[in-house]
């Protein structure tokens, strides 16, 4: 019984262990969202005030909408290496916790044989005990009859 509360108890850390890093990972991946949604949220500004300055700016209306189409294309690579660039990240966030919980399953594997391994010579010990206090019964039994 002791040996199987302390394979629960280890079974219980690590799973403790795996989900507070998963938690982790969650919150890093949270960050890097925000992170994002401000990058995107600057561009779209910056693309704004610049259309905004082209439109107000003393300019021919054919300048003004290549300087507009130039600026949007810009902007629009600009976001999307961003985004490139945010979905790189969090597809390396995703493959390493992936890589970690195989781990960690693995990890959690081996100690659970190697427990069960123990256990099991535990109890052939125990079993070759009993075998020899047996033995040693009989012995005096006969011992004692003979005396008698």
């Amino acid at each position: 019984m002791i040996l199987i509360e302390l394979v629960k108890e280890r079974v219980y850390m690590k799973l403790n262990k795996i989900i507070e890093e998963k938690r982790k990972q969650m919150e890093k991946a949270k960050k890097k969202e925000t992170a994002k949604n401000v990058a995107v949220g600057t561009a779209i500004g910056t693309a704004l005030g610049a259309a905004a300055g082209l439109l107000f700016a003393p300019k021919s209306g054919k300048e003004t909408r290549e300087e507009i189409a130039n600026k949007t294309k810009e902007v629009a690579e600009t976001v999307k290496e961003k985004v490139e660039d945010q979905l790189d990240n969090t597809k390396e966030t995703l493959e390493k916790a992936k890589v970690e919980v195989k781990k960690g399953i693995e990890e959690l594997k081996e100690k659970t044989k190697k427990l069960k391994e123990d256990g099991e010579e535990v109890m052939e010990e125990v079993e070759e005990g009993v075998e020899e206090v047996k033995e040693v019964i009989e012995d005096t039994k006969e011992d004692v009859e003979d005396k008698m």
